[in-house]
């Protein structure tokens, strides 16, 4: 391995670590809650799958070094679409995010989702009939060399344990990867949100695997839901979106950030926000420079 490869493990080592302390410490969190104030934006983002492109422009949308109460919540960064054989190279955004973490430790923040979360916890799942998990690792690895892989792998993962789970928004609007199912409500462990996370909350029936998978809306699940949570709409991902978004049942918001017709929402905290007000306001990558 070069020295240049050296260096470069070691300083993406360094940034993911720091970043990883930086989601631990984050003053506007509280357990695995993000609790935005009743000020200033933030811009949420759904899926982004690898999408160096699409994030570029969010960092040039959102400026923030110039807009101080503006925050931006990412999610579901890695296992980028990558035909078989090929290297997943989605590990190259989850390192752009990680540095913008230790750029703007009070703006950005992250959420868990079902990719980065399987990646932590070693559950193989299949896209366009690859093992992403094993890809994602094998193509860190190649990119850092067997010693520099490890060592960049390992702070890769201490990087998405420190994620938080949710955030929530002072004017009533709930934010998570997904939700738990109308199936999962009568076992869901509420208390995840109040109180440090234990490795059953991470593993499949725990609270955050049915918080990160699950697909399914009811009238009486996002009814009750918001009864426990005290909002109002629920904005998530992790449903594609070939067009960018869609609302469901009038209370759900679905985002995707991966693609061409990917979209992000700016949202002002400051005043009350319906779901008409949610959708006028989303915004295309495609219309940003």
């Amino acid at each position: 391995m070069t020295n240049t490869g050296r260096v470069e493990a070691a300083e993406a080592t360094d940034v993911l670590l720091r970043a990883a302390e930086a989601n631990r410490t984050d003053p506007f969190r509280r357990y695995g809650v993000v609790r935005l104030p009743d000020y200033g934006q933030v811009v949420l983002t759904g899926d982004m799958h690898g999408n160096r492109a699409n994030f570029a422009k969010l960092a040039r949308f959102a400026m923030l070094d110039r807009a101080t109460v503006r925050h931006v919540i990412l999610h579901e960064l890695i296992h980028a679409d990558t035909p078989p054989g090929g290297l997943d190279m989605s590990h190259e955004l989850l390192l752009d995010a990680a540095r913008w973490k230790c750029d703007f430790p009070e703006q950005v923040h992250f959420l868990q989702s079902n990719h980065e979360l399987s990646q932590l916890t070693d559950h193989q799942i299949l896209k366009g009939g690859r093992v992403v998990i094993e890809d994602f690792r094998r193509s860190v690895e190649l990119t850092y060399g067997p010693a520099g892989g490890r060592r960049v792998y390992e702070a890769m993962l201490e990087f998405l344990a420190s994620f938080p789970i949710a955030a929530r928004t002072a004017n009533r609007i709930w934010v998570s990867h997904s939700l738990p199912t109308p199936d999962d409500i009568a076992t869901f462990d509420f208390s995840v949100f109040d109180r440090e996370l234990r490795p059953d909350d991470l593993r499949p029936g725990g609270a955050v695997y049915q918080l990160v998978w699950g697909r399914r809306f009811t009238t009486p699940q996002l009814a009750e839901l918001g009864r426990r949570w005290d909002v109002d709409s629920f904005v998530v991902g992790h449903i594609p979106q070939d067009f960018g978004y869609d609302v469901r049942l009038g209370r759900v918001l679905i985002l995707a950030s991966d693609h061409n017709h990917g979209v992000f929402l700016p949202l002002e905290l400051s005043r009350p926000q319906q779901m008409d007000d949610l959708v006028a306001a989303i915004r295309k990558f495609v219309a940003v420079p």
